[in-house]
């Protein structure tokens, strides 16, 4: 299952090339125009400036989706990395002398507690990724949970200095996931994909009615044109929103923030 969900566009791609070879031989070839048939209405010479256009725009619509992804690729690595910070600062929370006279400030801080807030994030950003719905009413209150852990520290006497690393890493961390946010919410402009979607429909349909010199010409071109284009405009749609769950192919690595939770849960104030 998992070999199929991580190539869906290749999948896809050779089914709708599969398709138009059957539209083509089955039933075009079957069908004329005043004694022409559908099948040889026009040369492949007289379109080939029209498939060298297609390939031009689908490349520069290609080329401006990467910018998204490649950004997109380095969210989960820097907020694993924000985590782990946070992480860290908890520890010198223990380690580091406190001050303070109040009855607080004398208490020991609760490790259960503070294990149990840092699994509860971690546990929230990673199943809102996963989502399909993206809510921003779920994961702007989820960031301020570590926020949380900061006036718990400050209201204890915990040193300022990890207390401030604790908000600097929040904050940071709260940028990489609104960047996410928007990512994912403001899709590619509606008319580029209407563009895309004529430029395919126009390219599928000159190759029903295009003449080749052989059979197997017909068979090739007309087969690796379609799975060419189909293949491009899948990954455009993909790469459009990296963080769609239905898009396999296409999803950023969240493997840096999986890992952390496991570090996490192995050995974070056990």
């Amino acid at each position: 299952m998992k070999f199929i969900s991580n190539r869906t566009i290749i999948l896809k791609s050779l089914i709708a090339a599969l398709v138009i070879l059957g539209i083509k031989n089955f039933i075009f070839k079957n069908l004329s125009l005043y004694g022409q048939d559908f099948h040889d209405l026009i040369e492949l010479s007289d379109i080939t400036i029209i498939f060298t256009g297609a390939f031009f725009v689908f490349g520069l619509l290609l080329a401006a989706t990467m910018t998204d992804f490649k950004e997109s690729e380095k969210i989960p690595g820097e907020v694993a990395s924000n985590l782990e910070a946070i992480k860290d600062w908890i520890y010198l929370a223990f380690r580091a002398p406190r001050t303070g006279a109040s009855d607080l400030c004398k208490e020991e801080l609760n490790s259960a507690f503070l294990r149990q807030e840092m699994i509860t994030i971690t546990d929230g950003i990673i199943s809102w990724i996963y989502s399909s719905g993206k809510d921003s009413t779920v994961i702007f209150p989820l960031i301020r949970k570590s926020n949380e852990i900061a006036y718990y520290f400050a209201e204890r006497g915990v040193d300022k200095e990890a207390i401030k690393g604790i908000q600097e890493n929040t904050n940071a961390m709260r940028k990489q996931l609104t960047r996410a946010y928007s990512i994912s919410r403001n899709n590619f402009i509606k008319p580029a994909y209407t563009l895309l979607q004529s430029i395919l429909f126009i390219v599928m349909s000159l190759l029903l009615i295009t003449k080749f010199k052989s059979p197997s010409a017909d068979y090739l071109v007309t087969s690796a044109i379609t799975f060419l284009f189909c293949y491009l405009y899948l990954l455009i749609s993909g790469l459009d929103d990296p963080f769609d769950i239905f898009n396999g192919d296409t999803n950023v690595d969240l493997k840096p923030i999986d890992r952390f939770k496991q570090r996490l849960v192995s050995d974070f104030l056990v």
